[in-house]
């Protein structure tokens, strides 16, 4: 920007001492203005300055020291050559000023200044906010300054047009009593018009402002506080700010305000975290973030304050934080269940075959007996801490979750004692959702045993279902909830309820609050898991004394979705004997011997591979037969998923059977078509599980013929079964 002609700072000059400000004494209304422009941007200093041609004299200052400074060290010189606000995020930045005395000596980071301009358009000073900080200026913010230098600027007009005349001159006087009349007249409808803009800009704010007296009495409450407060302005204007602060913290408030109107500064945050909360007028608590100013009038003290409810922030912080400790839980319990199902499906299985071959000895028919119950309940807490990790690999179906409820309802009242009643309540043209059947049935029987454990005296249990629909403001608690159709299973009991110091960790595994040897602290956890598998979401709500209702939702399918697609059913006949050529790809060594002795003692020829690229080197050579390959999901250098991919290139016909208890990566790539094909077993499996499976995937094809017919039995190598036990366990 060019500097201004002569003749046009002339004239800006001319105009400025007509406005008869310079060097006059402090007044209200310019210093309640420049309070008020710092209260509004949230700035330590406001300040109002005119320039004459060597300074910027300042009318009013709030929280600065300095009178006047050199017009050439100030940044409102280059103000004054502006038409709008002028804002300056860090002016240690910016080449203009970074070597400037604001900077290097005030300290000065941020500023925003707005022109006060006469009439004619010249601008005689300005009306700025500082800070030593570095920041930005909301838009909101930019037009409440702009508002406020208008407001000035109109004052300024009323001074010009009140020029002294001289007495001799009675028809000059006339003609300027005229004139002065017209400008009054311009100028109090220039002040009303800029203070309609003011009043417009505190009601249309997003955050609330109240604005109370020395009797602490409310005499501004603007429609972003109705809101907040929930109570319109005729219920709180004229009440004391008491109304809307908890009983427990209204004498530490008062305390505050005094000590405040004491120490001289214009403005500071009130923000204490966990300890400054508001009360709506239907008496919910809320905490809140709040900026407080003062401005001193002739007869009193004035207190404003700015406040912002962030209940629901800090609830999304809240979900957020809680889901990434449940991720990192997840994480955890689905590593050890990881590795623990391969050891458990060793014990199994060899403890089924020791079985076999015990002969007469009942001790050890009886110690097999107990390690194979053991196992078996470790098998179960495994699959219930995958199922909270959401690695446990699942069949959705189409449901229909009252026929789902329904069914459940019958077997849940063999579980329940005869004082609690068990009322189920089903909505009609509930629409379906896509879950696993035997998921949804564990998610009841967990909520109901949960339930009827809360109500030893006995008592009621709602099971209830509806349609809902989540909309923005329901999504916006819960950061990880889509806004839409959802079908909803409430499970509602009257019994003990939970305290809130409980409440954040229900969900956690092995967390319970039930006497030792009275549950595993899986139950909720298990429940937590198979929901956010299934792409639905969970609350719970609960009052300690009056009992507890968890929610969930699932995401409702549209009627195309809700048709499902009839998948031909076909019958394999099993036989108890089995032929063929079986290629075993276990990364656990330990597994890998177990489940090849299970099959060779089936019949099967079994070639072993540790990995995934020997197993491929093996189907890549054309001389080797294989009827069936047999994987495990997650190994190292090649997952089981990949295996079948490329080797379906080379041998479209092989039929693969994938093996898992876990599967992070490669359940979001393809296992769903395995799933649907039935070409699939869960780990830990017994070793009849295993043969049977593989029974039903070979059915009577005869393999001796079929290999005799393809490849002779002089040209078929002999492979050598890999037996070290150097592979590491990923499977």
């Amino acid at each position: 920007m060019q500097p201004q002609r002569s003749e046009e700072e002339g004239a800006r000059l001319e105009a400025l001492r007509d406005c008869r400000v310079l060097d006059t004494p402090p007044e209200e209304l310019f210093d309640r203005t420049a309070r008020l422009a710092a209260y509004l941007c949230g700035t330590p200093i406001g300040l109002i300055g005119f320039i004459d041609a060597t300074r910027l004299w300042f009318k009013a200052r709030v929280g600065w020291e300095y009178p006047e400074i050199p017009r050439e060290d100030s940044i409102c010189d280059q103000t004054i050559l502006q038409s709008e606000v002028v804002v300056i995020s860090d002016a240690a930045m910016d080449e203009r000023f970074f070597n400037g005395p604001m900077v290097t000596h005030a300290g000065i980071r941020f500023y925003a200044g707005a022109p006060l301009r006469t009439k004619e358009g010249y601008a005689v000073g300005t009306l700025c906010v500082m800070d030593r900080l570095p920041r930005e200026l909301p838009a909101a913010h930019k037009g409440a300054l702009l508002t406020l230098a208008r407001l000035v600027a109109a004052e300024l007009e009323v001074r010009r047009g009140a020029k002294p005349s001289a007495p001799d001159d009675k028809s000059s006087l006339i003609d300027r009593t005229v004139v002065d009349i017209s400008e009054h007249k311009r100028a109090d409808e220039a002040l009303r018009d800029s203070q309609e803009r003011l009043l417009g800009i505190i009601s249309s704010a997003m955050d609330g402002i109240i604005t109370v007296d020395n009797d602490q009495k409310i005499i501004v409450f603007n429609r972003a506080a109705e809101q907040i407060f929930r109570c319109p302005p005729k219920d709180a204007l004229g009440q004391t700010i008491d109304k809307f602060i908890p009983q427990r913290f209204r004498e530490a408030h008062r305390g505050h305000i005094r000590s405040f109107g004491q120490t001289g500064v214009s403005s500071r945050s009130m923000y204490s975290p966990g300890t400054l909360m508001g009360v709506r007028a239907d008496g919910e608590e809320f905490p809140v973030e709040a900026t407080i100013s003062q401005v001193k009038t002739a007869s009193e003290t004035l207190y404003s304050v700015i406040l912002r409810d962030v209940s629901v922030r800090k609830r999304t912080e809240d979900e957020l934080r809680q889901a990434q400790k449940m991720e990192a839980v997840g994480h955890l319990a689905g590593g050890i269940a990881h590795e623990f199902n391969n050891y458990l499906g060793i014990i199994m299985g060899y403890s089924d075959l020791m079985e076999e071959e015990q002969g007469e000895n009942e001790s050890l028919r009886l110690g097999l007996t107990e390690i194979k119950g053991a196992t078996q309940k470790a098998a179960s807490l495994t699959r219930q801490l995958l199922a909270f990790s959401r690695k446990q690999l699942i069949e959705p179906t189409v449901l229909d979750l009252n026929a789902s409820v329904w069914e459940a309802h019958k077997l849940l009242r063999r579980l329940i004692p005869a004082n609690i009643d068990v009322i189920p309540v089903l909505h009609p043209d509930l629409g379906k959702v896509k879950a696993d059947p035997a998921q949804i049935q564990q998610i009841l029987i967990n909520l109901v045993v949960n339930a009827r454990d809360a109500m030893p005296q006995g008592g009621k249990i709602s099971i209830e279902t509806a349609g809902v629909v989540l909309d923005e403001e329901f999504s916006s608690r819960y950061f990880d909830v889509i806004p839409g159709d959802y079908v909803m299973i409430s499970v509602s009991d009257n019994g003990e309820g939970i305290d809130p110091e409980t409440l954040p960790h229900i969900f956690e595994p092995f967390f319970t609050t039930k006497k030792v040897g009275q549950g595993t602290g899986l139950g909720l956890s298990t429940t937590y898991g198979i929901v956010k598998q299934s792409g639905g979401h969970i609350t719970v709500a609960s009052v300690r004394g009056r009992g507890t209702t968890f929610r969930i939702y699932f995401p409702k399918l549209s009627e195309a979705e809700s048709s499902p697609v009839s998948r031909p059913v076909t019958h394999r006949e099993s036989t108890r004997t089995g032929n063929g050529t079986i290629l075993l790809v276990e990364d656990e060594s330990g597994l890998r011997r177990l489940m090849s002795k299970v099959l060779e003692k089936q019949g099967y020829r079994v070639l072993e591979t540790k990995d995934g690229q020997e197993a491929l080197s093996i189907c890549q050579d054309s001389l080797v037969h294989i009827d069936l390959v047999v994987t495990d999901f997650a190994m190292p250098r090649m997952t089981g998923v990949q295996l079948k991919e490329k080797v379906a290139v080379l041998r479209p016909n092989i039929k693969f059977l994938l093996i898992s208890g876990y599967a992070e990566e490669v359940l979001d790539n393809s296992p769903q078509q395995s799933l649907n094909s039935g070409d699939f077993l869960e780990k830990p499996f017994l070793p009849e599980e295993l043969a049977q499976k593989v029974r039903e995937m070979l059915g009577g094809i005869d393999g001796k013929q079929e290999e005799e017919k393809a490849h002779p039995a002089s040209t078929s190598p002999e492979l050598p079964s890999d037996k070290s036990d150097t592979a590491t366990n990923h499977g």
